[in-house]
């Protein structure tokens, strides 16, 4: 014997799978988004007014010593990125990595590896001044790479290394005295 059939009852079976179907597979998509979309980059800004001087500890081995009217952009990245957009910087790296590479810092075209190290970094209209106290810093011109190492001083501008000079300890960064 034939068994009637209620209309639309096979529609409503259906819909009881359809709709716990979409929701499984939406959630899945929006969790697989979390592989795939980068995390947020985390800027901060950090100035002085004139006048003023300021000391950053960016990481527990990694301090910033800023001068009067500096600004610097401390990115949080691998590794840590900072620009110095104005005045001048200090920094001090302790405990060098077994990569060589914790500190990246930019001013305008030129890139500096730090290995372990203490250096004074400085804006020149159209370029700068790095002065290392102790350690070693990687310079990147362009396509042309420099190891300064301590006790010298270079000027720089966006393309090439314009003058490089022996320096003291008290002539580098000497407002941090102050």
């Amino acid at each position: 014997m034939n068994e009637l059939k209620e209309p639309g009852s096979s529609l409503l079976r259906r819909r009881k799978f359809i709709f716990p179907f979409l929701s499984v597979l939406i959630v899945m998509l929006v969790g697989s988004l979390i592989f795939i979309v980068p995390p947020p980059i985390d800027t901060q800004l950090h100035e002085t007014a004139s006048g003023k001087y300021l000391t950053v500890a960016v990481t527990p081995d990694i301090t910033i010593s800023l001068d009067s009217n500096s600004v610097i952009a401390v990115t949080k990245s691998e590794p840590l990125r900072v620009e110095l957009l104005q005045g001048n910087a200090y920094f001090d790296v302790k405990n060098k990595p077994a990569d060589g590479h914790k500190l990246e810092i930019i001013l305008g075209k030129v890139r500096f590896r730090d290995i372990g190290t203490r250096f004074s970094l400085e804006t020149i209209k159209n370029g700068g001044s790095l002065a290392i106290m102790s350690g070693q810093v990687e310079m990147h011109l362009d396509t042309q790479i420099h190891l300064i190492e301590a006790g010298q001083r270079v000027y720089f501008d966006n393309l090439q290394l314009v003058e490089k000079s022996t320096i003291i300890d008290v002539d580098i960064a000497p407002w941090r005295y102050r």
